[in-house]
């Protein structure tokens, strides 16, 4: 790793703070925060331009790691199309200019939802046609980098999870543990397949992704093509969580926003050209359980 400063948008979020903490105690980090302010990262809304500027000229990096994601995720954009573009669109540009300006490498996190799930496998040659507000969005942002800058990452990935008792958007295993911690039913989309990716995986990509020569379009996704339902009970049974409060849904029949259902991210460009470990799920409930260990919170997520 150099010493130039990075500086990583969105930290203490789920892919942030896992980024942030695979940087260790270097220098080199600068974390910005905004729902939940943190001590030592600075106040940043994306969406607010004299902040971007503010927060640049302070920092001067030459590194940008785009993690932050609004709360809610993909069914918030929905409903709130015009604060979707403000942030997911708008915003990405905005810290992409800035990023031409101090000629810093832009690493933009964009998502299987740029993709229509008419096929299983894309590659990072396959084109964009999302169904949803939030892939319309990281679509065009991703066409907007590409047609203005040229050290720039953009990073696909899909069905994030990790370790995060402290979240606002629990992902899907959080999202689990708070259900069965309290005894509720979880209900789990069965109809949804994919690649589910562990945050730690995904951080360390990012970060050898960032500290090399590469630039374009990379897929960090996990290695296990799995249906949404058994994913989340193979992670629960691992764990000694109560499955039977896991309820399978079997059809998108209850106004979820549509996804695309059945469809994984072919890793291969990266798997054969970097170094970083891309785990099956097998291999990531191992390491899910090693983190939560390291948290000491193992009687406490026993539920």
């Amino acid at each position: 790793m150099n010493s130039d400063k990075m500086l990583i948008i969105g930290a203490n979020g789920l892919v942030g703070r896992a980024v942030f903490k695979e940087l260790g105690g270097n220098s080199r980090r600068v974390g910005t925060a905004y729902s939940r302010p943190e001590e030592g990262m600075l106040h940043l809304d994306i969406t607010n331009q004299q902040e971007l500027e503010e927060v640049f000229k302070k920092v001067s990096p030459k590194y940008v790691i785009h993690c932050a994601q609004l709360a809610g995720g993909v069914d918030f954009c929905e409903k709130s199309p015009d604060l979707a573009k403000r942030f997911h669109f708008d915003g990405s540009i905005n810290i992409g200019r800035l990023c031409k300006e101090y000629n810093a490498k832009f690493i933009f996190l964009s998502s299987e939802c740029v993709f229509d799930g008419k096929k299983e496998s894309y590659n990072e040659s396959d084109t964009p046609n999302p169904v949803n507000v939030y892939g319309k969005y990281k679509a065009e942002s991703e066409r907007w980098i590409i047609r203005h800058l040229k050290d720039y990452l953009i990073i696909r990935t899909m069905s994030v999870f990790g370790w995060d008792p402290l979240t606002e958007t629990p992902n899907a295993v959080m999202k689990a543990y708070f259900s069965i911690s309290k005894s509720q039913k979880c209900v789990v989309q069965a109809f949804r397949w994919g690649t589910p990716t562990y945050v730690r995986d995904l951080a360390k990509a990012i970060l050898e992704l960032s500290d090399s020569n590469a630039s374009g379009i990379f897929h960090i996704a996990g290695r296990t093509f799995i249906n949404r339902y058994e994913w989340i009970r193979n992670i629960c049974d691992a764990l000694g969580w109560d499955t039977s409060l896991l309820v399978p849904q079997h059809k998108n029949n209850s106004g979820i926003t549509l996804r695309p259902v059945k469809i994984g991210l072919d890793t291969g460009k990266f798997s054969k050209n970097f170094r970083s470990r891309l785990s099956t799920l097998e291999e990531a409930i191992k390491l899910l359980k090693r983190d939560i260990a390291v948290t000491h919170q193992l009687k406490s997520y026993k539920v």
